[in-house]
């Protein structure tokens, strides 16, 4: 029996701004998104006939609701692929958090699949194929850091940041990204990021910098309805990083660290607050 087994990386958004709002129900955005060591775990086994999707966790949705079942379904009826496939998933990124955990794992189940099932597939097909499946997967095909424009799924390659400590920081609830767009006002949205300046200081290799112009346009309505996401935020601020924000739409929090001691402390003073799930990680570029 062939078996893969492969990580699937959470994400942190540098810079997330809304540009407005499209035809199809979406919304035109640009982010900057950073791929970070904190991950999900997938074990792929060539098995039966069909797909059969096994996770322990009780917040993933079940089978054919899930994204990652969506995926390999997506790809399997694509190329007309007979085998079945037994997936296994591992979960240790939050669910709903602004992480990008669900995209995550389809991205990795895209290409775990290709390489076991030795698929004539190019990058661009994957990319047109994960767009399909969900905005933020076609980021997850090339990780480590990128700028995203569209709906999400035009993505663009940048340098990655250096090895940098990062906290993050989750209270225990869930914010749907349908509230966070709907609740968004364009008009009151008092700061908006410099996205070209956190391009400009990820070419540079420029941790501080990047730091310096985190911002993220959601921050202010989820905040103003969750105080306990500004309460983190502060608690994170206080401990003095190179910057920190909220990531996606919430409601996970992360901080940039200038060291490993100094994430160490950080994380400490935040595991302090009940109800909040805190990880220290560091961020991650994986050759694709």
């Amino acid at each position: 029996m062939k078996q893969l087994r492969l990580n699937a990386y959470a994400k942190i958004n540098l810079t997330l701004d809304v540009l407005g709002d499209r035809p199809d129900g979406y919304h035109d955005i640009e982010t900057v998104l950073h791929t970070v060591e904190l991950h999900d775990t997938i074990i792929l086994k060539e098995n039966g006939d069909g797909i059969t999707l096994r996770c322990a966790s009780p917040a993933v949705p079940a089978e054919t609701q899930n994204i990652v079942h969506r995926a390999a379904h997506l790809l399997r009826e694509a190329f007309q692929i007979p085998r079945g496939i037994e997936i296994e998933l591992t979960k240790r990124i939050p669910v709903a958090s602004g992480l990008g955990g669900g995209s995550s794992d389809a991205a990795v189940t895209l290409l775990g699949l290709a390489q076991m099932w030795k698929l004539r597939v190019d990058n661009r097909q994957l990319m047109e194929l994960g767009g399909k499946i969900g905005s933020d997967v076609p980021f997850f095909l090339i990780g480590g850091a990128a700028l995203a424009l569209g709906r999400g799924e035009r993505v663009r390659m940048l340098r990655p940041l250096p090895t940098t400590w990062v906290v993050i920081a989750r209270p225990t609830l869930e914010i749907t990204s349908e509230w966070a767009y709907k609740a968004l006002d364009h008009g009151a949205v008092r700061r908006r990021p410099d996205t070209s300046g956190v391009v400009r200081a990820l070419e540079s290799e420029d941790a501080r910098g990047v730091g310096h112009l985190l911002c993220n346009v959601f921050e202010e309505i989820v905040i103003a309805h969750h105080p306990i996401v500004g309460t983190i935020r502060e608690r994170m601020a206080g401990h003095r990083p190179l910057g920190v924000a909220l990531s996606g739409t919430g409601p996970a929090v992360f901080a940039m660290a200038a060291n490993e001691a100094a994430a160490t402390e950080m994380a400490r003073g935040v595991e302090q607050m009940s109800g909040v799930e805190v990880f220290v990680t560091r961020t991650f570029a994986e050759e694709r």
